[in-house]
């Protein structure tokens, strides 16, 4: 019976330092606020959740699934694996992670905080991280 509680207690502990390091958990807020796309006091609110995240902006919830590699190599063909990239996507937008100062030649964007959302090809919107 012990050993079941220990067995129990460290699979727990495991899964929560999986979810604390998945890259993507956390709360952000866009760099540009008060643009068309975000109202100046957005925020989105990411936590690891199944399989994947669930997203919460103004009250609606998301859920992001994550992107295999290789379908991230087709959405960002010229990255490559120093930067780290990481991304999930929902059927409203796409939220990844990236070394900061990751060049984005073909879309004209460079993330400098390492974390943005796309909307489509030519609305990506960096966004920073504040907890």
């Amino acid at each position: 019976m012990i050993r079941r509680a220990l067995a129990l207690l460290v699979a727990l502990c495991a899964a929560g330092a999986a979810h604390a390091a998945d890259g993507l958990s956390g709360t952000y807020q866009p760099v540009d606020a008060g643009n068309a796309a975000f109202p100046a006091d957005a925020q989105l609110v990411v936590r690891a959740e199944g399989r994947g995240w669930l997203a919460m902006f103004r009250g609606e919830g998301l859920a992001l699934l994550p992107l295999t590699a290789m379908e991230q190599h087709g959405l960002f063909p010229d990255i490559g694996v120093e930067a780290r990239l990481q991304c999930a996507y929902s059927r409203a937008f796409l939220l990844c992670r990236v070394a900061p100062g990751t060049e984005f030649a073909d879309k004209g964007f460079t993330s400098k905080t390492g974390y943005f959302t796309a909307l489509s090809d030519d609305r990506i919107f960096e966004m920073r991280r504040v907890d």
